[in-house]
């Protein structure tokens, strides 16, 4: 592929390298459970373990070696996480895959909506230390959401959670479309999950409390509200 322009290129790296080289880490990843078996982690759920992202280095960089095409394309990659340098006649792209861990195949807290990029390419370790085997999936971030119908408000930006069964799984090809409108999507979401907890009481809290009030408020002067 002639990447004569930097809008080919960057379009190369987003469309065929960046895809590539996270499906083919995962498989390496997936298959190496001896060696995620011998590395510390982290206690908790995070993308903290560096002992973690340097094996997905050593896995990413074999990967890069095997796919890439271009001589003059090059790379160079910080941890935590997969922090990529594509280095091409000069020119320098920045690009990252997300790495997460977790013990539990349900769901885990993920990243503040406001600070995440649900288009990442994202690769997720379960670890069953019961049982000392390890499985690896990866994909987009947004593929691993799974938003309740009754998530509560949060302190801060909402963290909508993972789940890992929700990413691909090692042997799939990359699915590449993206996702749009993502934030606004949400506060309609989190609306919605605020009126299920009212009309459908799951368990109690007192954001509940402060919705219903809002309701009555809304209801008993409704005028009030016409020009939001």
């Amino acid at each position: 592929m002639n990447l004569s322009n930097v809008d080919t290129t960057e379009n190369y790296i987003d469309n065929t390298i960046l895809p590539r080289l996270c499906w083919e880490t995962c498989k390496k990843l997936d298959s190496a459970n001896d060696e995620l078996l011998n590395i510390s982690w982290h206690s908790g759920e995070s993308n903290t373990d560096i002992p973690f992202s340097n094996l997905a280095k050593k896995y990413c960089l074999i990967s890069f070696s095997e796919i890439n095409k271009d001589q003059k394309l090059k790379i160079e990659i910080v941890v935590p996480d997969l922090n990529i340098k594509f280095k091409h006649n000069n020119k320098t792209y920045e690009k990252k895959i997300e790495l997460k861990s977790s013990k539990n195949t349900n769901s885990i807290p993920g990243s503040m909506i406001r600070s995440l990029d649900p288009n990442i390419w994202t690769i997720f370790c379960f670890r069953d230390e019961i049982n000392k085997k390890f499985e690896v999936r990866y994909g987009r971030y947004f593929k691993g959401l799974q938003p309740s119908k009754f998530e509560k408000f949060q302190d801060r930006s909402p963290r909508p959670s993972l789940n890992f069964k929700n990413f691909q799984k090692s042997s799939e090809k990359p699915d590449i479309k993206k996702i749009d409108d993502f934030t606004d999507n949400f506060w309609k979401h989190y609306a919605n999950c605020a009126i299920n907890r009212v009309l459908e009481p799951q368990s109690h809290s007192w954001q509940d409390d402060m919705v219903k009030e809002i309701i009555r408020l809304v209801l008993k002067d409704p005028n009030k509200f016409k020009n939001i």
